[in-house]
Formats: C-alpha cells, sequence, structure tokens
C-alpha cells in the first residue's frame, strides 16, 4: 500500500469513521438484496406462468368469433350511394360455432413446417352430476392422442390413464379441480347433461392437474363423438383447433396469417392472456421503482457522508495540495471512497439476496391462484445479479463524485489563513 499513497489515504479515511462507513455499506447492501429478491420472486412467478400457459395451452386457437358483426345482405345488392336503406330492427343471424370445412384446415395445418401439432376439438358447457352434487363446467371433445401430443396430457395426471378414453365408452378425463368439487374419484359413473337437454352417462377414466387452477376447476375430456352426442350434432362438427409451433415467439405472426386465409378468429396465446400481462408490465415498473427508490436514498446517504468528512478533512486536503498532490488525485481519492463503499456493499448484498432467495424457495408456500405451486418459483438468473451490482456501484459513484469534485476544488490558501 506504501506504492499507491492514495490508497493508503483511502484506506485510512474510511477506517477512521468505521460507523459511517458500515451504515453506508448497509443502504447499497440492503437495496442490492431487496433488488435481487423482488425481481427472482416476481419474474419467477412470471416466468413459472408463462411456462405453464405455453405447456397446458395452445400456441394459437382457431375458432369462431361470435362477436364479430357481419355486414347486412341489403348493403351488398344496393350501393349506398345509389340508394336510400332503411330497416328497423336489424338483428344478426344466429350462427353456430361450428368451424365450416373444420377437418380440411386441420390437414392444411398439419402440412405446415411451423406446426409441430393439431387438434381439432368442440366444447360444450355441461352439468355434471354425481349423487347430490351438481357442478356445472365445460366438456373438451378431442383426439385424446392429438390433443395429448400438443399438452402432454399424461404428464399431468394424478390417477387413471389417457389410454381409457379409448378403450372405455363414453369415459370422462376430470380436472382436479372439478373431480374435487363433485367428490369424484377413478372409475365413478357420472352424468352430464348439455345446453341440449341431452344427458350422458360417462365414467372417470383419469384426473389431471395441469397447476392452471382456472381450467382444473371447471375443464373435463372426452371423446369427440361422446360431445358430439352431448351437443346434438353431426360427426364433422368441431368449433376450435388448437395448434402448437416450432418456434412460440411466431405465433403472433403466424396467427394474423391463419386469420386471414380460413376467415376464422386465430389468436395467439399472448393476447388470450393479454391481460395478465399488463399485470406483470405493472408488477414489473413498480419493482424497479422501489429499488432505484432505495439506492437513491443510499446514494444520498453516501453524498452526506462524503460531504461531512470533506469538511473534516479540510486540513488534510490542504497539506495534500501543499506537498504536490493534484486536483485530480484529491478528486479520486474521495471517488475511490465511495466506489469501495459501493464495491463491497454489492457484493455483500449479492450474497444475501443469493440465500433470502435460496432459502425461501424451498420453504413450501402451496400457492393457488392463476397457477398452482408447492413451492415458490424463484429465477436465479445471472443478468439480475450484474444489473444490481452494476447499477449500485453506479448509484454509489454519482454519489461519491459531486463531493470529490468539490474535495478537489478547494484552495489550500484559504484553508490556512481560516486557521
Amino acid at each position: 500500500m506504501n506504492r499507491f499513497p492514495i490508497l493508503k489515504i483511502v484506506y485510512t479515511h474510511l477506517t477512521s469513521r468505521k460507523r459511517q462507513t458500515i451504515v453506508s455499506m448497509l443502504g447499497v447492501t440492503f437495496g442490492i438484496t431487496v433488488f435481487i429478491f423482488q425481481a427472482g420472486v416476481i419474474t419467477g412467478l412470471q416466468d413459472f406462468f408463462i411456462e405453464k400457459t405455453i405447456n397446458a395451452t395452445a400456441h394459437i386457437h382457431i375458432y369462431q368469433d361470435k362477436n364479430r358483426t357481419t355486414e347486412p345482405i341489403l348493403k351488398k345488392i344496393y350501393s349506398e350511394d345509389e340508394t336510400w336503406i332503411s330497416v328497423s330492427n336489424i338483428k344478426s343471424k344466429d350462427e353456430l360455432p361450428k368451424l365450416k370445412r373444420g377437418l380440411q384446415i386441420v390437414e392444411i395445418l398439419e402440412s405446415n413446417p411451423e406446426v409441430t401439432g393439431v387438434s381439432p376439438s368442440l366444447s360444450t358447457q355441461a352439468i355434471f352430476k354425481l349423487g347430490v352434487a351438481d357442478v356445472s363446467g365445460v366438456i373438451n371433445g378431442v383426439n385424446i392422442r392429438k390433443e395429448n401430443r400438443l399438452f402432454d396430457l399424461d404428464a399431468d395426471m394424478v390417477s387413471g390413464s389417457i389410454i381409457r378414453m379409448e378403450t372405455v365408452n363414453n369415459g370422462l378425463i376430470l380436472g382436479s379441480g372439478l373431480a374435487e368439487s363433485l367428490g369424484a374419484e377413478l372409475d365413478d359413473n357420472i352424468t352430464a347433461v348439455s345446453p341440449a337437454g341431452v344427458a350422458l352417462q360417462m365414467k372417470v377414466v383419469g384426473i389431471i392437474d395441469t397447476g392452471l387452477q382456472e381450467l382444473d376447476n371447471s375443464r373435463a375430456y372426452s371423446s369427440i363423438r361422446n360431445a358430439q352426442k352431448l351437443m346434438n350434432v353431426t360427426g364433422n362438427y368441431i368449433t376450435d383447433i388448437n395448434i402448437k409451433l416450432e418456434d412460440v415467439d411466431k405465433a403472433g405472426v403466424l396467427a394474423s396469417e391463419f386469420q386471414s386465409r380460413f376467415g376464422y378468429k386465430a389468436e395467439d396465446w399472448k393476447e388470450a392472456n393479454e391481460g395478465i400481462f399488463s399485470v406483470f408490465r405493472i408488477q414489473n415498473i413498480v419493482t424497479y421503482l422501489v429499488i432505484i427508490s432505495i439506492l437513491l436514498v443510499s446514494g444520498f446517504g453516501i453524498f452526506n457522508i462524503l460531504s461531512m468528512m470533506i469538511y473534516e478533512k479540510m486540513n488534510d486536503i490542504a497539506i495534500l495540495k501543499s506537498i504536490g498532490y493534484t486536483d485530480v488525485d484529491i478528486r479520486n481519492v474521495f471517488l475511490l471512497e465511495a466506489l469501495i463503499i459501493g464495491f463491497l456493499g454489492g457484493l455483500i448484498g449479492l450474497v444475501l439476496g443469493f440465500i433470502i432467495s435460496w432459502i425461501t424457495s424451498i420453504i413450501p408456500t402451496n400457492i393457488e391462484g392463476f397457477v398452482t405451486s408447492e413451492y415458490l418459483s424463484i429465477n436465479f438468473d445471472p443478468a439480475f445479479y450484474l444489473l444490481a451490482f452494476v447499477f449500485g456501484l453506479v448509484a454509489t459513484g454519482i454519489a461519491g463524485y459531486l463531493p470529490a469534485k468539490k474535495a478537489s476544488n478547494i484552495d489550500p490558501i484559504n484553508i490556512i489563513r481560516s486557521q
């Protein structure tokens, strides 16, 4: 250290005011620890939800948009420039949600190189009855093999088997929440009643838990033919086409292409969950504002401590300048003090942030909400640690620059005269 006198001066200043130095370091440490923990928790939950959504729902969902408005037929016959048309009480045509040429669309999609899987289905509301229990839900009529290829239903089965859907007449797979509401177990017989008044006796061949609570509480799977029986429709009737893609990031572009090509609503997974992603964006903004506020407060603390130190070290500054130290040397002394405080406080904050995050990740929490999870999902992305450390170092550097610049501008003659 004798070879680097500036470092010796810095060390002397920091150790002579240990309490103030430790307080400044703790401010940086606390800010970085909170940054890492909050960012890890929030983005971890978001990533967990997105992963569950991508795995359990379609990347693109094609269906008949019931809210679409159609142009009156008379306007297609007569030009508005030539004829005045007055029709009172215009009513939209009552159309079934059937996808016309649905099975042909499935064949076209299966030949698309961007598509890894296609599953046709039809959905209908139903009342499930078991003993005295009546629970409303949704029956998805699917080709169980294609549906499993898309969503890996096997991995989410908690009892039973998807293969039994093909071997048992009127087989039914219940969501875990729906099964709990009914008090249903494997091989129980359930009556499903559709809005059309058709009742069908069905056997529970499996119970599935995807982790998406909203789906698990209301969804059941049956064969397409059984769903068609409940809806009292023909064998080529389907209402939905679910698509999985090779590259999930292309969902938006391909959804627009399919919508214009087939004339039906094509909704990508981001659009379907736009409300939830809006909440995520707000969470991220609030988190970063809180962290920035904490680091700014610690930065002001460093600014005040260095300013007090300069005031107390006026004689030292005068002596240093009188023996040949330049303005740049004096500035570097106090700037290094700020950076050392930020560096050491940052390292401690990184370690504490990791330890707290790790301990939190192994504590059972049994989260229920959008998704169900036994443990809190924490994101340990190294980018967070690097960003937190750099941001803390920059904040302390900025906080220390102004006092350091002030110290370098002090005239030693004025200090000596004032003694």
